[in-house]
Order: C-alpha cells, then structure tokens, then sequence
C-alpha cells in the first residue's frame, strides 16, 4: 500500500478535538521558537549597539595649540595644552600627549585651539632652515636698525610692524609709513621666538618677510630716508594706507606750457670808427689821421748851412 495514503487514513482516524488540539500544540511550539530565536537576534544587536554607544562616549586625550606657532618653529611645551575628547570625535593621526610634540619642528603654520596631529609636524630629526619660515611667494629684505628705530630691542621672530619712512630735517621733515603690518622673521641672526623671554635683545639689524612689490619699495626707502618701525600688538592686524617714499620729497615746479618766453637780451656793440668817413670835412679830419712830418737833416760845409728834408717812412 502506499505510503502516503497509509499515513492520510490512520489521520482520518483520528478524533476531530485530538486533531484540533495537535494542530494547536504544533503552532505554538513553532511560535515559541521563532520568538526565541527574535528574541536572541535583538539581544546581540541591543549589546552591539551599546558596546558602540560605550566606545563613542569614551574619552581621549589630544593636544592642542594654545598660541598660534609659525612654521618651522620648534614648539615650546608652554604653547601646548592636553585636553579630552570624545573618541568618536579624536582624528587617527592625533597627537596624544604634548612631550610627543613639544620639540618638534612645525612643518606648517598652526593657529591657537587647532588640535595637533603627525601631519602638521616635521619628522623626527630633521630640522628646517630659515628660508623655510618664507611663505610661498615672499621675500627676506634685511636692513639696520638701532635702539630708537627698533622699538629698544623689543622685536621678535613672529612680531608685526609697520615701517615708517622719514626725509627732510627741521619744518621740512615729513615721515609717513611705507609698509603696513608686516612680519618680522628675524632679529641680528635670531629667526626663533625665546620661549618665556622677559628682557629686551638689542640688535643692528631685522630681517621681514615682504612681497617682491614691497620689497621694491623697502629698499628704495632704505636709500633715500631714515626708517622707523612701528611694533603692533599680536591680535591687530588692520592695515593702514601707506605711500611711496619718493612722494614725501618736494617735487620740483615745472613752468606752464602757457607762459610766454622772455626775448633773448639785446647786446649794443659800440661800432667801430669809419675810416672813410660820411663826406663831411670835420669828420673826415677827425677821423684821418695827420700826416708825419718829414725829417730835417742838417748839413754844414765850413760856415755854410744847408737843411735837408727826409720824408718819414
């Protein structure tokens, strides 16, 4: 007999409350495991989505600049500061600790409250020269200053200035600034900021980062005027209107194009004597000369005189 139909006939059999009550039993059983098995699959998620909650809200630590470091400087611990940050939030070449970063040379301008990563310093060992501190495009004009003209050698690498250009002497005297708001990158052969430094450096000479317009313009002041510089405080940086130093010497007046010309001066020659004369007798007497009398020898022959005329030559 077949099978199939072997095992249909022994549940036709069966009693119609027994069949009821199998098929309610095998329902819940399969509802009881599709539940337990939802019930696991939430379970996982809910840990994982906690464990990453946990691992967001986690905190770590990172460095931050507390004062803006110029590039190619070596970075002083005082200009550092450790901080906590969320780990979700910490970038993966965060620097974690400041002696990992102080001493470092910056291989980039870093501005105060930027967090400091590998990336913003140079590698370990190597050192950057000056002519790194030169931005893209500038240029390093040096020239002498003394005491009076250098702000008392209170200047420093880093520091801002304005230049003031001074010509003439007593009521002439003009001075007017020439260069606003530039950089200076060097004082005497000093191109690093002293950390804590408290006391002035005298030097004869700095060295500023310009444009090659400016550097022009520096250099023609340098020749032909006495320079100021003119120390400005760390947060201002608001240009101020400057001038050419050729315009501060006194131009010289050119005569109008409609003025009328003088006529060239007329000599009077006295004129010379006529040797011919005009045809009158009283000129012509004053004007010819008289004639030379002839000489007059005289010749004796015993007691006999005789006079001889010899016409003068």
């Amino acid at each position: 007999m077949n099978p199939m139909r072997s095992l249909f006939l022994s549940i036709s059999r069966i009693p119609p409350a027994m069949m009821l009550l199998i098929i309610v039993g095998l329902a819940s059983l399969i509802t009881f495991q599709v539940s337990a098995y939802l019930n696991k699959k939430e379970a996982a998620y809910d840990d994982e989505l906690n464990k990453m909650k946990a691992a967001q809200a986690a905190k770590g630590k990172v460095v931050y600049a507390v004062r803006d470091i110029p590039e190619g400087t070596a970075i002083p611990m005082d200009y550092l500061e450790e901080r906590e940050l969320e780990v979700g939030k910490i970038p993966v070449d965060s620097i974690s600790n400041a002696s990992l970063a102080a001493g470092r040379v910056s291989k980039f301008g870093i501005m105060s409250g930027q967090l400091l990563s590998q990336h913003d310093l140079a590698p370990q060992g190597m050192t950057l020269g000056f002519e790194a501190r030169l931005k893209q495009g500038m240029r390093a004009i040096t020239f002498g200053v003394d005491n009076n003209t250098g702000v008392a050698g209170f200047l420093n690498p880093e520091s801002h200035v304005d230049v003031l250009a001074m010509v003439g002497a007593g009521a002439e005297t003009k001075a007017s600034p020439i260069l606003s708001d530039i950089e200076v990158i060097a004082v005497g052969q000093t191109y690093q900021r002293q950390a804590g430094a408290t006391t002035a450096t005298p030097a004869s000479s700095v060295t500023v980062a310009v444009t090659p317009e400016d550097a022009q313009k520096l250099v023609k002041a340098v020749a032909a005027s006495k320079l100021y510089l003119s120390l400005r405080s760390d947060r201002d940086h608001q240009p101020i209107a400057t001038v050419d130093v050729t315009s501060l010497f006194q131009k010289p007046v050119k005569a109008s194009a409609d003025i009328a010309q003088l006529p060239p001066p007329t000599l009077n020659f006295p004129q010379p004597p006529s040797l011919l004369g005009s045809g009158n007798p009283a000129e012509t007497s004053a004007a010819v000369p008289p004639p030379v009398p002839p000489h007059e020898i005289e010749v004796w022959a015993a007691s006999r005189k005789d006079v001889v005329s010899v016409p003068a030559k």
